[in-house]
């Protein structure tokens, strides 16, 4: 007989990983609307952890999560650099040196590749046919994206610092893969785990902010908008989100996720920005949603489940 919770846990999975793209989604126009604004990078990166941490905290309290609740200091650590400032340091690093294309096709791709090797080589985790022709589809869609000129080419990008700028993509895509990876391995608490790197992250960052750092801009309306896109979503309900579709899908299906963001925040682009995608960005769109489908092989996981009530833990990874 099937089993309706495993088809439950699938289900809810999906529509974590989806909630988590689409907050990522809204989260990255933020930014671009926030450096349209006068911005800084040190200044978002402040309200995606202290405004991480403002949420989460009350959070935790009501639901009595303890911050440290399946870690120890050196698991805080390890998470701290993979999904905290130094994860945010070569993102936004890269964001100025190289062109905005790049970053839409290497970050994700580089996630979705090192999240699945870690769970291949290290935890011996099988990668099915489908799956690898899914991410074939999400790069492909991705590139669609990228190759868009008029979806912009950093002002601050040159031909020598490009390739330093990739780099950095590469490193922050290793970085996100490797905390995807993490989070099914260790199966940590996705509201607790969240906070204590929103913690730790605004206990290491905020002192550099502020001996280091001067805002330009003043309206505190703006930063109230921004908090919303940097810290509510970003950096407190979207990594709860994943953190969730991590446990129930494990890291291989839960790591096509990111590759998401781009198409949605084209997508998201229209309703906040007034930017309607073109035909190059539309198909990108496709191509990527077509390889989500195809990577998660929903259409026979579900027939699989009917005919044979069969675990998703263990189709889905």
């Amino acid at each position: 007989m099937r089993n309706p919770q495993d088809s439950s846990a699938l289900l809810v999975g999906l529509c974590f990983g989806l909630a988590a793209s689409l907050g990522w989604g809204v989260y990255n126009v933020g930014v671009e609307i926030g450096r349209t604004q006068g911005f800084s990078s040190a200044d978002l990166t402040l309200l995606r952890y202290l405004g991480g941490a403002v949420v989460m905290l009350p959070l935790m309290l009501v639901m009595r999560k303890s911050p440290m609740q399946g870690l120890n200091w050196g698991r805080l650590a390890v998470l701290t650099v993979v999904a905290g400032p130094p994860f945010a340091w070569f993102i936004t690093t890269g964001f100025s040196m190289a062109p905005l294309a790049h970053a839409v096709v290497i970050g994700p791709g580089v996630t979705m590749l090192s999240s699945a090797a870690l769970s291949r080589f290290i935890d011996k985790s099988p990668v099915s046919k489908s799956r690898l022709a899914g991410m074939g589809l999400l790069v492909t869609g991705l590139m669609f994206i990228a190759a868009d000129r008029s979806a912009a080419p950093h002002a601050g990008a040159t031909a020598a610092s490009a390739w330093l700028g990739d780099l950095c993509f590469v490193v922050s895509g290793s970085l996100w893969g490797t905390f995807t990876w993490l989070m099914s391995r260790w199966r940590l608490d996705s509201v607790a785990a969240t906070g204590a790197i929103a913690l730790s992250s605004t206990v290491i960052f905020l002192p550099v902010y502020l001996l280091s750092t001067s805002t330009v801009v003043t309206d505190l309306g703006l930063w109230a908008i921004q908090f919303a896109y940097q810290g509510v979503l970003g950096g407190a309900l979207a990594i709860v989100f994943y953190v969730l579709a991590v446990v129930r899908l494990g890291p291989i299906a839960a790591g096509v996720f990111p590759a998401l963001v781009p198409p949605l925040a084209v997508l998201m682009a229209i309703p906040m920005t007034g930017r309607v995608p073109n035909l190059p960005q539309m198909v990108g769109i496709i191509v990527a949603t077509l390889g989500l489908l195809v990577s998660l092989n929903l259409p026979g996981l579900m027939g699989r489940w009917r005919a044979h009530g069969r675990n998703p833990a263990k189709v889905s990874r």
